[in-house]
């Protein structure tokens, strides 16, 4: 078993909010590795979990980089069931849906428990403080 999946962590110049992310590792039939954040909705994949891990990297840091620039990430996060506690541009604290609310609300997650066997783990990632 891996000893972490994801160590990213991202600071701007206002600052980062640490958040706690499930990630999931699996392989399909194929002997591709995947990494997928229901959290977040984003999935890496490779031919070894270095090479899934390295691609999830690429996605999460795309992820943070073109929400920033749009200046969407605070809706795209409520959108993804994320609850913001203070103000859009200042959130005092950022929490992540539970997991049984993400099974249950997106097909896609519940398949992946149903299809494969998963190695789940915690992450702590950082997000930038909303501009």
């Amino acid at each position: 078993m891996a000893q972490f999946i994801f160590e990213g962590k991202y600071q701007n110049l206002t600052g980062g909010v640490n958040v706690k992310l499930l990630l999931l590792h699996f392989e399909d039939e194929n002997r591709v590795h995947f990494i997928y954040s229901p959290h977040l909705d984003l999935t890496g994949y490779g031919l070894n979990l270095g090479e899934a891990k390295k691609s999830f990297e690429i996605v999460f840091e795309d992820f943070v980089d073109y929400t920033l620039k749009k200046e969407t990430l605070s809706r795209v996060l409520s959108k993804l069931g994320w609850t913001l506690k203070g103000t859009a541009k200042k959130p005092k604290k950022v929490i992540a849906p539970s997991i049984m609310s993400i099974v249950k609300n997106n097909k896609y997650v519940s398949e992946i428990f149903d299809k494969y066997p998963v190695n789940t783990y915690h992450q702590e990632v950082g997000l930038p403080v909303f501009v």
